[in-house]
């Protein structure tokens, strides 16, 4: 249908025309994997671009999940144990975390900070942002071992 050489990818193609048939709400299954790491990345990042339009997002991989996190507070519900990371795509101000082995307080974060990174789930998982971008990133079904 499209050509080999575009200047889009194919998950941005394929997003595209899910909106325009009046999706309202999207899982990118496979968003994770594979072996070009730019088209991961666009789909982190494109995935809170469509949530700050309003778009519903999960990004999956079957073992792992993402969902795009914007100013405001939001609960989850994993298992304890469950482990997470939160992805900052910017600054993150007024970061509060709860329910996580190591809960944070309205916390800046600075872009690249490897602060929010490998955090564990006890307790019910919420997230307040008082301003940034980020993305949730966690690990639901267990990692298999090593």
């Amino acid at each position: 249908m499209f050509p080999a050489e575009k200047d889009k990818t194919d998950g941005e193609l394929a997003i595209a025309a899910a909106l325009e048939h009046g999706g309202t709400s999207l899982v990118l299954a496979g968003a994770f994997g594979g072996k070009r790491t730019d088209h991961a990345f666009l789909h982190l990042a494109l995935s809170i671009r469509l949530a700050e339009a309003g778009i519903e997002v999960l990004l999956t991989s079957g073992a792992q999940e993402g969902i795009p996190l914007l100013p405001g507070k939001t609960g989850f519900d994993y298992a304890d144990g469950t482990l997470f990371s939160i992805l900052g795509f910017s600054d993150l101000a007024g970061l509060t975390v709860t329910g996580a082995k190591w809960p944070l307080n309205h916390v800046e974060v600075a872009f690249g900070s490897s602060l929010t990174i490998s955090n564990e789930v006890k307790g019910r998982l919420e997230i307040a942002l008082g301003s940034g971008r980020a993305l949730l990133l966690a690990h639901p079904f267990p990692l298999p071992e090593s």
